[in-house]
């Protein structure tokens, strides 16, 4: 008597489970994948991500999250991996640290800007806020997203590399 009642205790939680997990399986790219700040690590150079503000990431189609403490690394490694398929890519306000769809986003190269790599690469929010961080300062660049990555992919542009908390690599990507 013991054991069916335990069957029908049972066999409807685990058939509930079964159910929720058919369901409920599909990965989302809605939003931003989850970085926590001071144990996280950088895809590109495996240092630990502490500045929310310059943190940026993104999901490939296969469900995988890669994460980046500084928004110039991540666009070399999406440069440097073609192959990769970007589902979703999120960076931040340098301003807010809201996370902001990357092809949302206004960047600002600018030599003058530190972040994390030093590769002086930072997201904001309109193009407003991205031309007064870039006021004033010698060959500071607005652009979106995509039009970097355009010009990048088409030799037209470069990142630097070093200057941050590591300074490993140079120019495209290596």
């Amino acid at each position: 008597m013991n054991a069916k009642r335990a069957v029908r205790t049972v066999l409807p939680v685990l058939l509930g489970l079964l159910l929720l997990a058919a369901c409920g399986g599909k990965q989302s790219f809605d939003e931003p994948p989850k970085i926590v700040y001071g144990v996280d690590v950088c895809s590109a150079c495996n240092m630990i991500i502490n500045e929310e503000n310059f943190a940026s990431a993104y999901w490939t189609t296969g469900g995988d999250a890669r994460m980046f403490d500084d928004l110039g690394e991540m666009i070399l490694y999406m440069h440097d991996h073609p192959d990769e398929e970007v589902a979703s890519a999120w960076v931040h306000d340098m301003n807010t640290a809201k996370w902001l769809r990357a092809g949302d986003a206004w960047i600002v190269m600018n030599a003058g800007l530190v972040t994390p790599m030093g590769t002086g690469v930072a997201s904001v929010a309109t193009e407003q806020d991205a031309q007064a961080l870039a006021f004033g300062q010698d060959g500071a660049m607005v652009l979106t997203f995509d039009d970097l990555m355009k010009q990048l992919a088409g030799g037209h542009l470069m990142i630097p590399m070093g200057g941050g908390h590591g300074g490993h690599g140079g120019g495209m990507g290596d």
